[in-house]
């Protein structure tokens, strides 16, 4: 079993927290633990991050 890397970015002037589905060249496809409504129904819970927007979290 893998382990699943958190990740922590800004969006929208608000920090939220995920973890990594799929990494890209420049990007994360990141599965957001605790989506605003907003998320839930624009881009159901899933969003892709810069990779320089995030922070990696130990787990």
């Amino acid at each position: 079993m893998t382990q699943e890397k958190k990740v922590s970015f800004n969006w929208e002037k608000s920090n939220h927290v995920g973890y990594i589905e799929k990494e890209y060249e420049n990007s994360y496809l990141v599965v957001v633990d605790d989506p605003s409504s907003d998320m839930k129904e624009k881009y159901t819970n899933r969003m892709i991050i810069s990779k320089k927007e995030c922070t990696l979290l130990n787990t």
